[in-house]
This record gives C-alpha cells, sequence and structure tokens, in this order.
C-alpha cells in the first residue's frame, strides 16, 4: 500500500500544480481584465485549454526532483513537502511580478525585466506605498491559498499523517518488479511533459499561441515556464545567433537593398557645419502627448509651438520600450534586441561606436546631464565608454533639489545645464536625460490635471491623468528651459535636437504592448542653427531613434560608415522603414503600413488590405533581425 502511495503522491503532484497554474491564470486575467475586456469571454476561457500544454511542461520542471526524492527513498515525505512550499512560494512570487508586471509593461516576466533587481532603488521608486502593499497582499493570498491547495490535494484518500511518518524507507521493502516498472514509467512520462511529447522539437511558447491577439497568448503562457526559457535563451543569445532565416549572401543582398542610397540626394539643413548641439532624450514622451503629432490636445502645449518653429519628423519610431535601449539605439544608432539589452553587457558595447567619441574626434568637448543615479542600468559605463568629459548626475545636486523619488526634477537638472554651458568650450556636444515623466509620476509644480487625479477612482484612468500631469510639468520645465537659452550668447550658433527614450502606454492605455502606435515619437530639431528656409517644416519619412547620428553627421559632413545600422532621414533616397523587436518578435513599419512577425510562431501579421504590399517586406524583416541577432552575438 505504502509503495502505491508513493505512486498515487506523484499523481496528485501532477493535480495540484495544474489547479495552483489555473489559480495564477484567473489572478492575472481579474487584475488585467482591462486589457482582456474587449475580447469575447469564450476567447479568454480557451487561454485555459490552450495552456495545458506548457502548464504539463512547467510542472514536470517542478515534479522532476520531489519525484526523484520520492522514488529513491533519499528523504521523507515530510522533508519532500516542505521543498513543495518552498516551490509553493516561488512560483507564487514568480506569478504576482508577472501579474503586477505585465499592467504597466504589457510583456510576461522575462530575463530582461530581471536584470533590473540589481537596482532596487531605482525599482522601488518606481512604484506607490499602495502598489507595494497590493503585492504583498496578492503575494500571502497567493501562496497561503497554493499550501491549503496541496494539503487538501495531497492528503486526500491517504493515511494519516501519523501513521505516514512511519512508512519504512527499508530497501528491501520497495525493490519489487512491479514497483520498479512504474517507477521508471513516472519518470518517462515526466520527462515526456518536461519534453512536450515524442516530437523531433522540445516544447516552446508557440504552443500556447492560440490567437492573432499578443495578450490571449500571453493569458495562455505558462509565467514560470516561460521566464525559465527566457533565461536560457537569453544565455544562448550571448553565445549565437539564435535564428536562421537565410543564407549568408541573401542577408547581404537584402541588407544592400534596406540601406540603398545616394549621397548626392542629401538635402542640407545648417548654415554651420560645426554647431553646438544640444541633444536632449526625453523619458517616455510618446506622440500621443505631441497636439501636432496626432496627440492630445493641452498636454504638451509648448513643446507643441516648438514643433511649428523647428524641423519636425513626423513618423519616428522607438527602437525599444525602455530607455536602456532607447539610450544606446539614439547614441550608438544600435537597434534593441529581442531578449537582452546590450547596456548591461560592457564587453559587449564596449565594440559600439558612439555619437559623443566620434564629435571628440572632430573638435567637440561633451558632456551628460541626467537628475537621477548614473549607475542605473548601466548608464554610467556605458557613458564612460562613450567619451563624454562630464558626467553629472544626482551626486551633482543638493538634497533640496532632489525631491524626486528617482533624483532632481526637470526644471532643476535644466538650471544645471544652463549654468554650465556657459563655460563650456564651443563646439560642444551636450546630452540631457530627463526623468520626471516616470512612475510613480511625481510633479513639483501645479498643473491642470492635479484635480482629474485626485477624484479618479478607476486605477488606470488615473494612472493616465498622472501620466498626463507628468508630461504637462516636463513641457513646462522645456519651456523654462529654452526661454533661459535664447538668452545665452551661444544660443544662435546652437542646434537643439529633442527626441524621446521610448513611447508609453499612456496615456492612451493601449491594451496591447507591442502596438506600432505606442512606439511613434517625437523628433525635433530646432535653432537658429537651421537654415531659415528650413524652419518650421517637416520630414515625413519613417525612422527611428537609430537614424538620428548618420542624420546629424551627414549635415555635418562627418563620416558615419561606423554606423551602419542607421538611415539619414534627409536623404530621401534611403529606404523608409522603422524596425523594433521584443521578446515575441518584431515589427517592420513601412509608408506601406505595419508587419508584425511573431517568432514562436513564424507567422506574420498584418491587415488583409495590406497583405500583398507587405509580404514583399517580410524578407526585408527576417534579414534585418537574424542580422541583428548575429552582429550582438559576435560583439
Amino acid at each position: 500500500m505504502l509503495k502505491i502511495y508513493r505512486l498515487t503522491f506523484w499523481l496528485r503532484l501532477w493535480m495540484f500544480w495544474l489547479l495552483y497554474f489555473t489559480l495564477h491564470r484567473i489572478v492575472f486575467l481579474v487584475y488585467n481584465y482591462a486589457v482582456y475586456s474587449e475580447y469575447p469571454v469564450l476567447e479568454q476561457s480557451r487561454a485555459f485549454w490552450e495552456a495545458l500544454k506548457l502548464d504539463l511542461s512547467a510542472a514536470g520542471y517542478l515534479i522532476a526532483i520531489p519525484g526523484l526524492l520520492l522514488i529513491g527513498h533519499v528523504f521523507s515525505v515530510k522533508f519532500i513537502n516542505r521543498f513543495n512550499y518552498f516551490l509553493i512560494a516561488l512560483v507564487g512570487l514568480i506569478s504576482v511580478t508577472d501579474t503586477l508586471l505585465y499592467h504597466e509593461w504589457g510583456s510576461k516576466l522575462n530575463a530582461y525585466a530581471l536584470s533590473f533587481l540589481y537596482y532596487p532603488t531605482q525599482m522601488l521608486a518606481s512604484v506607490t506605498n499602495s502598489q507595494i502593499i497590493l503585492a504583498l497582499v496578492l503575494e500571502i493570498s497567493l501562496i497561503g491559498l497554493g499550501i491549503i491547495l496541496y494539503k487538501f490535494i495531497l492528503k486526500t484518500g491517504r493515511r494519516s499523517s501519523v501513521e505516514f511518518e512511519k512508512f519504512n524507507f527499508s530497501r528491501k521493502k520497495i525493490h519489487t518488479a512491479g514497483y520498479g516498472t512504474a517507477s521508471l514509467l513516472m519518470l518517462g512520462l515526466t520527462f515526456l511533459a518536461i519534453r512536450g511529447g515524442w516530437n523531433l522539437v522540445p516544447i516552446n511558447q508557440s504552443a500556447a499561441y492560440y490567437s492573432l491577439h499578443a495578450p490571449l497568448n500571453h493569458l495562455a503562457t505558462n509565467t514560470s515556464w516561460n521566464l525559465l526559457f527566457d533565461v536560457i535563451k537569453t544565455n544562448k543569445a550571448n553565445e549565437q545567433g539564435g535564428i536562421s532565416y537565410f543564407d549568408e549572401k541573401t542577408i547581404q543582398k537584402n541588407l544592400k537593398e534596406i540601406y540603398r542610397s545616394n549621397p548626392k540626394e542629401q538635402e542640407k539643413i545648417l548654415d554651420n557645419t560645426r554647431p553646438n548641439i544640444v541633444l536632449v532624450i526625453l523619458e517616455s514622451y510618446t506622440a500621443d502627448v505631441i497636439e501636432t503629432l496626432g496627440g492630445e490636445k493641452g498636454v504638451a502645449p509648448y513643446f507643441s509651438k516648438m514643433t511649428n518653429e523647428g524641423l519636425l519628423f513626423e513618423n519616428i519610431y522607438a527602437t525599444g520600450d525602455r530607455t536602456d535601449k532607447g539610450m544606446v539605439g539614439i547614441l550608438s544608432s544600435y537597434p534593441a534586441q529581442s531578449c537582452s539589452s546590450i547596456i548591461k553587457e560592457p564587453q559587449k558595447f564596449e565594440k559600439l561606436p558612439t555619437l559623443p567619441a566620434v564629435l571628440k574626434e572632430n573638435g567637440y568637448s561633451t558632456s551628460v546631464f541626467y537628475g537621477g543615479e548614473s549607475e542605473f542600468a548601466n548608464f554610467k559605463a556605458y557613458w564612460k565608454h562613450a567619451s563624454f568629459d562630464k558626467i553629472i548626475d544626482e551626486e551633482e545636486f543638493e538634497e533640496k533639489d532632489k525631491n524626486s523619488k528617482w533624483g532632481a526634477h526637470d526644471h532643476v537638472v535644466f538650471e544645471k545645464v544652463i549654468n554650465d554651458l556657459s563655460s563650456q568650450k564651443a563646439p560642444f556636444f551636450t546630452t540631457v536625460l530627463t526623468l520626471s515623466c516616470h512612475e510613480p509620476f511625481e510633479t513639483p509644480i501645479a498643473t491642470p490635471y492635479d484635480k482629474a487625479v485626485e477624484k479618479e477612482t478607476d486605477m488606470n484612468k488615473k494612472q493616465a491623468n498622472l501620466f498626463r500631469k507628468a508630461a504637462y510639468y516636463t513641457d513646462w520645465s522645456i519651456h523654462k528651459f529654452m526661454e533661459a537659452a535664447k538668452k545665452q550668447p551661444w544660443y544662435d550658433q546652437t542646434l537643439f535636437i529633442f527626441v524621446a527614450d521610448h513611447g508609453n502606454r499612456l496615456p492612451k492605455l493601449y491594451k496591447d504592448a507591442h502596438q506600432f502606435e505606442k512606439y511613434r515619437i517625437p523628433l525635433l530639431f530646432y535653432g537658429n542653427a537651421i537654415s531659415k528656409k528650413i524652419l518650421a517644416t517637416r520630414n515625413s519619412r519613417i525612422g527611428s531613434q537609430t537614424d538620428i547620428v548618420p542624420t546629424l553627421l551627414g549635415q555635418l559632413g562627418i563620416e558615419t560608415a561606423v554606423f551602419q545600422w542607421g538611415k539619414d532621414l534627409l536623404n530621401p533616397s534611403s529606404k523608409q522603414f522603422a524596425f523594433y523587436c521584443y521578446n515575441e518578435g518584431m515589427t517592420w513599419i513601412t509608408p506601406e503600413g505595419s508587419l508584425r512577425y511573431v517568432t514562436a510562431t513564424e507567422t506574420p501579421q498584418f491587415k488583409e488590405n495590406q497583405k500583398n504590399t507587405l509580404s514583399k517586406e517580410l524578407p526585408y524583416a527576417k534579414s534585418y533581425l537574424q542580422a541583428l541577432l548575429e552582429d550582438y552575438a559576435k560583439k
């Protein structure tokens, strides 16, 4: 009977983990229901069935060690129970983190998200006390329910706990042919569950993908399995390209077509080939808050006014969804990777060219200003590599000015920039990274959105108003900065470049985290260094953050060949496209429309009326992704 119990114990473990995963999925669905409310209930429910394969695989991993201990009689069942309680707590922690993170990022918990654990102070600065309390309540509740469920299932239909603890582990009582066969069968089935069956290719995320809508696929994807797979995949990405769509000859042919251009057709916009340059990277400044880009009216009134006075690039997209990716895209013209961030790997980013280094070689003094902690996300190490002469971060500000959880507010940083540039050697290149338009969206001034924030009870709408409030404050800070700059003797010889580090799901509350409109950002060339005939004009060519460096250096008459991933936005002969990627795949944007490619299922997605034109773009998109990942792996 005891031998039989050992086998039924194993079966009950399977039942428990499948039910526990289902409980997680229910919590995930309820908490993020604002994302899922637009989908039919049957489609939502289908996710629970489609999840079964990955759930079984994840359960297999979790059962493997307890199963071996159980068969081998290495430890008592009491010890195995305690080990399982640990696993319940670990899986519960992963699940709650994923549930809360998805609400903000729109993607499953992955290795990239885990990398931010190196910066606990900044992570805590991004959340409110109520969010921390909610996380603790969810965590305690989920783990508590898990332990209750475990005790109920594992004790049902067995001997009393007193008799069970007297279980004899003597080898002579267990070496029977029947028990051995059953044990081998148990191990074999566990292995098959982990692998996903007899198929030639082991199980992957595509086993849970059943919809054209990414959120539904995310609901069906087992969180713990996905995290393990992503960590392994990220490690492999450091060693190899990871994907192979075409041979090298085809890749090079497609890349040549992608980057075709005629240098003679470049449009000149500067009166001076050695102007001062001030690059302002705006935290989370999506096009959705810029009225002149089709965004909301009143959120950024001054910046919207500026777009009618300078050269506005209307169709620019971020290369990634976080600041660390946007930083490299802007300063090194290097696209974001699908499952990693090159800025966190010095041995790789040290092989990247940088705009400050090139400008320094051409006589520029260089500096970077940031009101936060420069060590965050490895910024400081990258800036050092980039050859910034001076790095100003929160350590340079007085305590009275550091009134934001992230550091000094934007207007304080801009004031320091004005004071410092007066003493910098010309020509100078200065980069400013703002931070106030970031969670928890703290602002030091009154805004038109304060009452809306106070009155709103809906969490999502409240957050959208908090974002508007922060974006309005950043706009106010830009206004103060530019008014002060116009009074400086260096102003007329200075080119100002404003660009966002990435887009945001706010204030539109995009339910699809990878919707291309979310990635659309402003890019504005501004100031008297621009030819008067160019001022108050627009450039409608489709491009990316990675195109800023080649476009700027082209105007300065500086060679751009080392920045191989960018193109000149002021050369009408260059191909119009923008690319960004994420864990599930990539998006390729052209004048004909946007093409999404899901790597797990190897399927392209586009509107039916764009199928003919965008199908022709698919080889270019796949070639670009393959070449990028191979290049990243080799660095």
